[in-house]
């Protein structure tokens, strides 16, 4: 074969039977036919009449029990629970007259069955009255109204050993006055988690966060002038390069855990969370 012109092109007497399969036309019978044509498109009308059936919508649900006026609709959250349980939350507690939150700031309850370092719960306990258990809206339902939330409050005794802290003193103490309130942060982008998770977390304790990095001049006159708002400064290892000259000037940087941790048990703890080389 290495003495052919074309070594590649292919010989007629070597696949002769190999095409014996396409001399005769397959014979394909009508009823097999139909069994693999594909179904037809839903029309764009009817295709809204069909409900998912993996999530339930707002719009598939029974109209409200009752009309709550807006200072007495429960606006509520969920975090860490499946999305089908979350469903069947939401069905009851929208026939209750309750309504889902759109964010935390809107939010008056957080349903949650532990403490939990989501975004939700950690947004939500600065600004929230109440933290309580599923066993809350499973009660309201079965008395068809929204019941006193006090024997429902959520305790989770390893989270706050672990964490030192007691939920319910933290949500005492939030709703006496924001943590972060009057003060600036600057959170270095590389921060984890998200930057825009931590703008979150600080914007719904009070704070406010800088999107310029502030100079060592603009730091100390907010330090010096009392009167200005204090800077605070977030930061972690992939970040270290901004950072050099604050630690060679002696400016505190800390970690995000002085975000995460304060909120969690609503405090300003300087002296924890320390960045450092």
């Amino acid at each position: 074969m290495f003495s052919l012109q074309d070594p590649l092109s292919p010989s007629q007497h070597l696949v002769l039977n190999l095409l014996d399969a396409w001399r005769v036309p397959l014979k394909v019978s009508p009823e097999l036919l139909m069994g693999v044509r594909l179904p037809l498109k839903p029309k764009q009308n009817e295709s809204c009449l069909q409900p998912s059936s993996k999530r339930a919508r707002i719009e598939d649900l029974p109209p409200p029990t009752k009309k709550l006026t807006p200072e007495l609709t429960p606006m509520v959250l969920f975090t860490g629970f499946e999305p089908m349980q979350v469903q069947q939350y939401i069905k009851k507690l929208y026939i209750l007259g309750g309504e889902v939150a759109e964010s935390a700031q809107k939010c008056t309850h957080l349903i949650a069955s532990k403490v939990t370092r989501t975004v939700k719960f950690l947004t939500a306990i600065s600004v929230v009255k109440h933290i309580v258990t599923p066993e809350w809206l499973e009660e309201c339902f079965k008395c068809q109204k929204f019941v006193d939330e006090q024997n429902f409050m959520l305790r989770d005794a390893e989270a706050e050993v672990l964490f030192c802290f007691s939920l319910e003193e933290s949500l005492k103490r939030a709703q006496v006055a924001p943590l972060f309130k009057g003060k600036y942060f600057y959170i270095t982008p590389g921060i984890c988690p998200s930057l825009s998770t931590m703008k979150a977390i600080v914007e719904c304790a009070g704070g406010k966060v800088l999107s310029k990095q502030p100079s060592f001049r603009k730091l100390m006159e907010h330090k010096q002038n009392k009167s200005l708002p204090e800077i605070i400064l977030i930061s972690c290892e992939n970040d270290l390069h901004l950072c050099r000259e604050y630690f060679a000037r002696g400016i505190d940087v800390h970690n995000a855990e002085f975000v995460l941790t304060g909120v969690l048990t609503q405090t300003l703890d300087y002296e924890s969370y320390p960045f450092f080389v």
